[in-house]
């Protein structure tokens, strides 16, 4: 991969912003997505990608009510979704895993 980014958008209506970007680590990358209890608050979107060590680097930390019906008008549920901006990408896998906490 030449020139190749990782990067977290957020969007919220018709507002949109690159929370942050950075060139990717590796060809592969394995991109990773926790939610963590907020603590009597919002939960916490936090995302990221997986380095070589298996270690979780984070790149974002989201509020989780920015993903609820109230806010997101009707949308019932959070959605995970892959896709390019510009280029091209292969993705070969995808998994869920529920974490019990």
């Amino acid at each position: 991969m030449q020139g190749g980014n990782i990067a977290v958008r957020a969007r919220i209506g018709p507002l949109a912003s690159v929370i942050t970007s950075l060139p990717s680590p590796s060809a592969d990358v394995i991109l990773r997505i926790e939610t963590h209890d907020g603590n009597h608050g919002p939960d916490v979107i936090r995302l990221g990608y997986e380095a070589g060590d298996g270690a979780f680097r984070v790149l974002a930390d989201l509020d989780g009510r920015y993903l609820s019906t109230e806010v997101a008008t009707g949308f019932i549920g959070r959605v995970i979704g892959l896709y390019v901006v510009a280029g091209t990408a292969s993705f070969d896998w995808f998994d869920y895993e529920a974490i019990d906490a």
